[in-house]
């Protein structure tokens, strides 16, 4: 008879950075479990890719009682499963089949929206309780959709990590017109006045 204890839970999988296929290949293939792991379209250099939805985390579904923690725990590139107070947190799942579904609807509108921030850009926050103050970007944005950008906050400069879709860009400003068409070529306005603004 299945119990609340030994059915099968979804839990958070930590694994070591960029370990997180292996990782699922081994919880699949040593331990038989049901596996999934967050894959988003994203652009880098104009090609397209898949890529961990949230980087060095996956989704493993199974019972504990059966597969102790200690045999995912000791899975080469596992750090741990995400626990509280010690004790692994299941998932609803109602909350992985949420996420399947906002992630299947995201990769059938080409994945995640690019950019053209680059680190050193001027941008302002638009929203959110600093809405207003300007930063300068840093990057990159990640799959999670997150960037990193430097405050100058009361005189100390810290560095935030911010939704993209809060941020803008600074208008740069205006650039001075040229005073010559070349070869040192006053530009004339009708008035027959000298005119600064080039055409």
């Amino acid at each position: 008879m299945t119990t609340a204890e030994t059915r099968p839970q979804w839990y958070v999988v930590h694994t070591k950075p960029t370990r997180e296929v292996m990782v699922s290949g081994l919880l699949e293939e040593q331990l038989g479990l049901v596996v999934y792991l967050p894959e988003v379209i994203e652009t880098r250099r104009n090609k397209k890719r898949r890529a961990p939805l949230f980087p060095s985390y996956l989704f493993v579904q199974a019972s504990l009682a059966e597969v102790p923690t200690q045999a995912i725990n000791s899975l080469p590139g596992v750090l741990k499963l995400v626990s509280f107070g010690g004790i692994p947190q299941p998932l609803p799942a109602r909350e992985i089949e949420a996420l399947r579904q906002h992630l299947n609807d995201l990769n059938a509108q080409g994945g995640l929206p690019t950019h053209s921030f680059h680190p050193g850009d001027e941008i302002r926050l638009r929203d959110g309780p600093l809405q207003g103050l300007e930063a300068i970007f840093l990057g990159p944005m990640t799959p999670s959709q997150r960037v990193r950008v430097l405050l100058d906050f009361l005189g100390t400069q810290r560095e935030a990590e911010v939704a993209l879709d809060s941020i803008e860009r600074v208008a740069p400003p205006p650039q001075r017109g040229r005073r010559t068409r070349g070869k040192r070529r006053r530009i004339r306005s009708h008035s027959g006045t000298d005119e600064d603004t080039a055409y």
